[in-house]
């Protein structure tokens, strides 16, 4: 279990569902994680969690739609482990399922600041570091290739991820950069929690994803296994999109 070992790991959104297993996964194959997130006390949790199976972690409370906090998010890690050679951007949040007409602007702007704008200022902060090393990868969703699974900001700023993900291969997979973005479709996680999807009994997978299966995948690709995969979108959704 050391795919990562050595490595130094930034996974955003790593509090709960999919960025904290993650982290935790990435911590169990050998990298030292930063887990970052708003909630203070569940970043701790995850933290001792990781230290209690014998792997290294910090917590850096981190609001990613603040450029300054998310930069001294960047600096501590930095002071702490001398490096960064990973970025899971896995922060996110969902709408309520509202329509252009029905979506107000704060909604709109507030959904686009942290699905969107949080990842390129992190990008940003870390790409200086990672053109010496390093892989990033982007969580988009269904919502970034179909519409129908959120509601208007949402699949709009899925949507801007895929293109977000293709530029950074595009502008720097030449340098070393592999940009890649995943894109789940139903996960068991907070964000899916009271939903009563009927979509689930449609898929040919017929039930919800598990946070652990993609984290495996993110796990590859910040693996050296995955050295040319550039600027592309793996699904994880049971087939979902298969029908659309």
């Amino acid at each position: 279990m050391s795919k990562l070992k050595g490595k130094v790991a930034i996974v955003t959104g790593a509090t709960s569902g999919i960025g904290e297993a993650t982290a935790k996964l990435f911590a169990a194959e050998g990298a030292k994680v930063a887990v970052v997130g708003r909630n203070q006390e569940r970043g701790e949790e995850v933290v001792k969690a990781v230290k209690d199976t014998n792997g290294e972690a910090l917590f850096v409370q981190t609001d990613m739609t603040n450029n300054e906090e998310i930069k001294n998010c960047v600096s501590k890690v930095l002071d702490t482990y001398g490096t960064i050679d990973i970025l899971f951007n896995s922060a996110g949040i969902h709408d309520a399922y509202h329509n252009a007409i029905e979506t107000d602007e704060e909604a709109w702007d507030k959904l686009m600041n942290v699905n969107v704008k949080g990842p390129f200022l992190m990008s940003k902060a870390v790409l200086p570091t990672l053109l010496e090393k390093g892989k990033g990868t982007n969580v988009g969703s269904q919502g970034s290739f179909v519409a129908g699974p959120g509601g208007a900001a949402y699949v709009t700023s899925k949507h801007a991820l895929v293109g977000f993900t293709r530029q950074l291969a595009y502008d720097f997979g030449s340098e070393g950069i592999k940009a890649n973005l995943i894109a789940p479709g139903f996960i068991d996680t907070k964000m899916t929690e009271g939903i009563d999807d009927p979509r689930l009994k449609d898929i040919p997978a017929e039930r919800a994803g598990k946070p652990e299966e993609v984290a495996a995948v993110a796990l590859f690709l910040a693996s050296d296994e995955s050295d040319y995969i550039q600027g592309t979108e793996i699904k994880i959704d049971g087939g979902w999109t298969v029908g659309r």
